[in-house]
């Protein structure tokens, strides 16, 4: 900031910045009853399958030369026809291998060696054949092997096909499933059904069941996966739990609206009229022991107490109780409808103050509202003990940034208010406030440093108490500077009718003199643009007092003019001529003329030409005249 001119006018250099919160696009959507993020985890399956095709090495299988008998002695020939088979098989010859196994298995089809070599030999060959050699192998999985090393064998072999094969059939799944979804699962079902260990199989093919409406069959396959899966077991097991509580929802309903309206016994009673099917089930339990606990409270106002369960079983609980008001306040945020999903999630929240998503939801409608952002922090931080809920940290920080902006932005407003208030021009009573609201300002700065946690937000205060205190300094100048062009403005003022006499000119000039002598007093404490102020300040003093000495001498030239102009009208009636003494009139003519001339000497550098012109006219008058 500079000020300008002798208004004052003060220019912002470098304006300090707001903080501006990141925006912030809700979009998670994780209740236990909702199954919208099937597009979203197709196209991360979709990303991982391709990676897995990039980055997997092959598994080194152990060689089958050292293979001995592993089933009842089957005879000379067969036994030979065997032999001949492992051999082949070491020795690569993969082809000669599977003519003498497919007549070994037609006398023997059910030898697990020789399955287990077939789709050994398949598996060599590559191309459709490693599909069959899964189809081979997978009645093994239920048979109790012939021998330990057989089984591990087997297990190394189905581990690599399932490698190889399973990223292309998810990739298949993902890239026909929008526009043949039947088909799509149809494959994806079968193939699954020859891969039980992976889990992302049965996760997929379980979300598209449910996505499909088929919440049943669709918790069948979750829970068939789970326990099969060797491979993604725990996304498959959590999804099933999705499906208990989705299916489960609506049986559990009347009593989650009475414990919602505060009428708990009821609650219980609904609980114990439900079908015995749905009954019959740990999260219903949970409900039950938590309506005692709620119902053996003392104090009924203070806030529910957390449930006495692990973690996965509340959340279940919570979900329950409290995901279909989740999936409606989402729905109402998307809508544009956050205050009514305020109002909703509010409910809510108070029933389970400790379920994540809930708090996730509300923080993200705090947000959407510009409300309480204390309040949306902290449900924001609850939230973040769920990692599957994705976006919390994101919000989390965006949260955060809206605090910092909250407590920043309305001190840099008064800043730029402040300032805005002596844009174009001002007085020194305006600047004397400005002065003061700076003041104020900087007292506020350091708790605003302290409360600050970003490098952004604390960035943005170090330059507002940089600008300020910049400001306070030019404003103390400028004040300095202000007073003294109001004090030459007076001084101006009172000579607006003129100067009448050299002794008014004389008071000017004296009062001029002690205005230039305090400027050249403040000029030596003054930064440049004060300086370059009282310069100019300065340089108007000194001409106005240049042009008082040009009046001052105009009217002493007056004077003298008027006094010979009088004595010559005296002298120039015939009997004032007569009783005139001559020696009088020369003393008095002689005494103008030395006055004459010393102001012509005195007041050279004053006279202007007009004055000067007629001083020397009088002079030469004069001097001729006393000759």
């Amino acid at each position: 900031m500079t000020g300008t001119g002798r208004d004052h006018t003060f220019q912002e250099i470098r304006p300090v910045q707001s903080l501006h919160a990141p925006a912030f696009e809700f979009t998670e959507v994780t209740g236990h009853g909702d199954f919208a993020e099937h597009d979203r985890r197709l196209e991360e399956l979709a990303r991982e399958a391709a990676a897995a095709v990039a980055s997997e090495t092959a598994l080194i299988l152990a060689p089958v030369a050292g293979f001995g008998e592993m089933s009842l002695d089957l005879g000379s020939d067969d036994e030979d026809l065997l032999e001949d088979a492992r051999a082949n098989a070491a020795a690569q010859e993969y082809n000669l291998a599977l003519e003498l196994l497919d007549e070994y298995l037609g006398a023997h089809p059910e030898h697990q060696e020789g399955r287990y070599l077939r789709a050994y030999c398949l598996y060599h060959l590559g191309g459709q054949g490693q599909l069959e050699a899964l189809r081979i192998l997978r009645p093994l999985l239920d048979e109790p092997p012939a021998d330990d090393g057989l089984r591990d064998r087997i297990r190394d072999l189905r581990r690599e096909l399932r490698r190889r094969l399973t990223p292309p059939e998810v990739t298949a799944y993902t890239q026909s499933v929008r526009t043949d979804p039947r088909g799509a699962l149809a494959r994806v079902e079968a193939f699954w059904e020859l891969a039980p260990e992976e889990g992302t199989l049965s996760y997929l093919l379980a979300l598209g069941q449910a996505r499909g409406g088929d919440l049943e069959r669709a918790l069948d396959t979750a829970e068939r996966g789970a326990a099969q899966a060797d491979v993604d077991g725990e996304q498959v097991a959590a999804f099933a739990r999705r499906l208990r509580l989705a299916l489960l929802t609506p049986h559990a309903a009347p009593a989650v609206s009475a414990f919602k309206t505060g009428d708990l016994d009821r609650a219980r009673r609904e609980l114990a009229r439900m079908d015995p099917r749905w009954r019959r089930s740990i999260v219903v339990d949970d409900f039950d022991a938590y309506l005692a606990l709620l119902l053996g409270r003392t104090d009924t106002r203070a806030a529910p107490p957390a449930p006495r369960l692990p973690a996965d079983r509340t959340e279940d609980l919570y979900s329950l109780i409290a995901d279909t008001d989740g999936q409606r306040a989402a729905e109402l945020m998307r809508a544009g409808r956050a205050e009514q999903a305020e109002r909703l999630l509010a409910h809510v929240l108070a029933l389970v103050p400790r379920f994540p998503w809930i708090n996730f939801l509300y923080a993200a409608c705090l947000y959407r509202l510009l409300r309480d952002p204390d309040r949306a922090a902290a449900c924001a931080e609850i939230a973040l003990r769920d990692p599957t809920l994705t976006q919390a940290r994101e919000l989390l920080e965006t949260i955060r940034s809206w605090q910092e902006a909250s407590l920043v932005n309305p001190v840099v407003d008064e800043y730029v208010a402040a300032m805005e208030s002596v844009r174009g021009g001002v007085s020194v009573e305006r600047l004397g406030a400005l002065r003061q609201r700076l003041v104020a300002l900087e007292r506020v700065l350091p708790s605003l440093s302290s409360a600050v946690r970003s490098e952004t937000g604390a960035q943005i205060v170090r330059e507002l108490g940089q600008a300020i205190g910049q400001r306070l300094v030019e404003v103390a100048d400028a004040i300095v500077v202000g007073g003294l062009y109001e004090k030459y403005d007076r001084l101006m003022s009172s000579v607006k009718g003129g100067i009448s006499d050299a002794r008014d000119a004389d008071r000017l000039g004296h009062a001029l003199d002690g205005i230039t002598a305090e400027i050249k007093s403040a000029r030596k404490a003054a930064r440049k643009g004060a300086g370059d102020q009282l310069d100019e300040l300065a340089a108007l003093v000194v001409s106005r007092r240049s042009e008082v000495e040009k009046v001052k001498a105009g009217i002493q030239v007056s004077a003298l003019v008027r006094r010979f102009n009088e004595l010559a009208e005296q002298q120039s009636e015939s009997l004032a001529r007569l009783r005139a003494d001559p020696y009088t009139v020369r003393s008095r003519l002689s005494g103008i003329l030395e006055d004459a001339r010393r102001l012509r000497r005195d007041a050279k550098r004053t006279l202007d030409s007009r004055d000067q012109t007629l001083l020397d006219e009088l002079i030469s008058t004069i001097s001729r005249t006393l000759r």
